[in-house]
């Protein structure tokens, strides 16, 4: 057991010993053995309700490799907390991280991770139905651009985009989105792809078609930027289905990396 390794973790939480000791119901005095060494080899309770108060594996106080090191715990115990399409724009971006650094870019061909959405409600996509694919197509200046694509899998787009279109998006969380520029938000575990304008304080995407309301994006806590539209991968463009598994390894187990990085 390190000392140090504890009085790290206290610090970097914001802990005092007395509150340390208010957290974890440990008495104060125990905790300051423990701290200045005077209690080499403490109690397994002991450490097992410090380890808890200070939301931590217990191999962070020894040498061994935890599974889950206590600053990736700290945030998931705030993201417990968040609301549930925050979550899911919090995991899509891991995702997109992911594939950048698995996936492998030939000369010719690129790989992109692709979104469908099974559930349509008024044109708008219901997130948590999504079906995440790969898809192989030509590389060139659009394919390269995007970090992503969406399957239009209906005609509630139409006759912007239609049925079968494959559409490219860039990931642009820090850039506000221009007069006219088409852009997907999620709000409230939804998806919606529409023309951006703004009026003196009023933000808004207007629907491609006319027949599907306006989605007021005023209240930026509300919605989370998802992609600005690059442009269609065509449809005579090379495209295959790949399985998308946790893991991606060549045939000889090798792990792939992206290139572009």
């Amino acid at each position: 057991m390190k000392r140090e390794k504890i009085k790290k973790i206290c610090r970097d939480r914001g802990y005092t010993l007395e509150e340390l000791a208010k957290i974890s119901r440990i008495p104060l005095s125990t905790l300051a053995k423990i701290s200045s060494g005077d209690t080499p080899d403490p109690r397994f309770e002991t450490m097992q309700s410090i380890a808890s108060a200070l939301r931590c594996s217990m191999d962070e106080f020894s040498d061994r490799d935890p599974k889950i090191p206590y600053q990736y715990e700290e945030y998931v115990y705030k993201m417990k907390q968040l609301a549930p399409h925050i979550k899911e724009y919090i995991k899509f971006i891991i995702d997109l991280e992911y594939d950048r650094m698995i996936y492998l870019k030939t000369e010719d061909k690129i790989r992109l991770r692709c979104f469908e959405f099974t559930n349509v409600v008024d044109g708008l996509g219901e997130y948590e139905s999504k079906i995440e694919k790969m898809i192989v197509a030509d590389n060139n200046l659009l394919t390269r651009d995007c970090t992503f694509c969406v399957h239009i899998c209906d005609n509630a787009l139409e006759p912007q985009f239609f049925r079968g279109s494959f559409l490219g998006f860039r990931y642009e969380d820090e850039v506000m989105p221009k007069q006219g520029e088409i852009w997907m938000f999620l709000k409230e575990g939804y998806l919606y792809i529409g023309r951006y304008y703004h009026y003196k304080e009023k933000h808004l995407l207007k629907s491609l078609n006319g027949n599907i309301d306006d989605m007021v994006i005023t209240k930026k806590l509300d919605c989370k930027r998802m992609g600005k539209f690059i442009g269609v991968i065509k449809n005579e463009v090379s495209i295959e289905y790949l399985p998308c598994p946790q893991l991606i390894k060549g045939r000889e187990g090798e792990t792939h990396t992206d290139e572009r990085l």
